[in-house]
């Protein structure tokens, strides 16, 4: 299991960017950066995230995985599924994932994931999976092609509590996952 350690940011650039710096200097496995606003926030390469301040989830997870850098792009595929069951299990919003980095609701974004690495050789150092879950924006603060889980179920959700079951389920992901890590660098491996 693995043991995150969570810091909090009113603001910062881009948690992502934050955690690769510290991903570089050496900083270990389960790092947790989580900012209330992101002046530089950034999806799919050439795509900014855009979020109203304090009312989404923006965090950033770092991860040193016994895998080769072929099969970095898999824990895209983890991360997505993990917040999808989360959003099904406890919150009662069924959605479903579209490659290779969206969560979906009723053909609306809801979260969107953007994983980055650091490898040398054939050796991956560490993945930085970034994630953006629209939590408690209106409608207008938001584009018109996403959804929050507040304009869904007109609830106002608390954010350490939505944090804090996706990384209990993203820790049993994980485990289930570094069991299997002889089959990594394949092409593809099946997720259950």
């Amino acid at each position: 299991m693995i043991n995150f350690r969570i810091e909090h940011l009113e603001e910062t650039s881009s948690t992502n960017s934050l955690v690769l710096e510290r991903a570089r200097r050496g900083e270990p496995e389960g790092l947790v950066i989580v900012a209330g606003h992101q002046t530089s926030g950034r999806g799919k390469p050439g795509r900014k995230w855009e979020s109203p301040r304090g009312k989404n989830l923006l965090f950033s997870v770092l991860l040193r995985p016994p895998m080769k850098p072929a099969g970095a792009p898999l824990l895209t595929q983890v991360a997505c599924r993990t917040v999808a069951k989360v959003l099904e299990a406890k919150y009662d919003i069924p959605s479903t994932f579209k490659r290779p980095n969206d969560v979906m609701v009723n053909g609306k974004k809801i979260c969107g994931i953007l994983t980055e690495a650091i490898s040398s050789g054939n050796r991956l150092e560490a993945v930085v999976i970034g994630i953006g879950l629209d939590v408690n924006a209106e409608t207008e603060e938001i584009p018109p092609e996403a959804v929050s889980m507040k304009v869904l179920r007109g609830i106002t959700y608390v954010l350490p509590d939505v944090l804090n079951g996706i990384l209990a389920e993203l820790n049993r992901n994980l485990k289930d996952l570094y069991k299997k890590r002889k089959s990594w660098g394949n092409a593809c491996l099946p997720l259950t």
